[in-house]
């Protein structure tokens, strides 16, 4: 079974809006930007994810399956 992988890039702006299209698995706080929810299998959230990434104004999302 594949495995999904994401990370958030550096270019990151902060704007939330990752965290408002996969409230799932992105939490937002505002000092460190948006970070992966602890103990949530993201796998299924794959799509979500991909249309999180679509929205990011600085292509800061990355997400592919391993």
């Amino acid at each position: 079974m594949k495995k999904s992988v994401v990370w958030f890039e550096e270019s990151c702006i902060k704007c939330a809006m990752c965290a408002e299209e996969a409230p799932e698995v992105i939490v937002f706080e505002a000092t460190t930007g948006p970070q992966l929810k602890e103990g949530v299998d993201i796998t299924p959230h794959s799509e979500k994810i991909k249309r999180a990434a679509q929205f990011c104004p600085k292509d800061s999302i990355k997400h592919h399956l391993q």
